[in-house]
């Protein structure tokens, strides 16, 4: 009997297109060899564990909206599967309250320079894309913010304002 081929109610042909990949491209991206994907397609095989689980990353970044361009996986399989979970994973779970800031960016701090009042603080917020805010050290301290960490940006009208993650 075939295994039906969709995965936690992802159909992974389709999955494939809504991330506009080719079996091959895929199969770069899950460590598996483009007849495998064909087979899943198919519901004739169905993937292992991390393969399933790779996959269902991709679904989630795929309901993110992010896509990768067969050339690009090809060039750099680990980069653009980087991307992709980025992309899945990068909304820290997390009760703000009732801010009534909608504009929230989660990211990593990738700098951090503290001054006696004040200190500058650099959060990647997505792959080469950086915000910057200058608040003061005693909310620096008080958030427990360091350099590889994970922060939040909230813009409200011309002010960042920065919460721990």
């Amino acid at each position: 009997m075939a295994w039906s081929h969709k995965l936690s109610g992802m159909n992974v042909r389709k999955l494939r297109e809504k991330l506009a990949l080719s079996q091959a491209a895929l199969a770069a991206l899950v460590g598996a060899h483009a007849m495998t994907v064909s087979k899943w397609e198919r519901g004739v095989a169905k993937p292992a564990g991390p393969q399933a689980r790779t996959l269902r990353a991709l679904a989630r970044a795929a309901e993110q909206g992010w896509k990768a361009e067969d050339a690009a996986v090809r060039r750099d399989p680990l980069r653009a599967l980087a991307d992709a979970f980025d992309s899945a994973y990068r909304e820290p779970e997390l009760d703000l309250g009732a801010l009534s800031a909608s504009n929230r960016f989660p990211g990593r701090i990738v700098e951090l320079r503290r001054g006696d009042i004040v200190s500058k603080l650099v959060i990647e917020i997505a792959p080469h894309v950086r915000m910057g805010s200058v608040i003061t050290t005693d909310s620096v301290d008080r958030l427990g913010l360091a350099v590889g960490g994970h922060a939040i940006a909230i813009v409200k009208a011309t002010e960042v304002i920065v919460g721990r993650a």
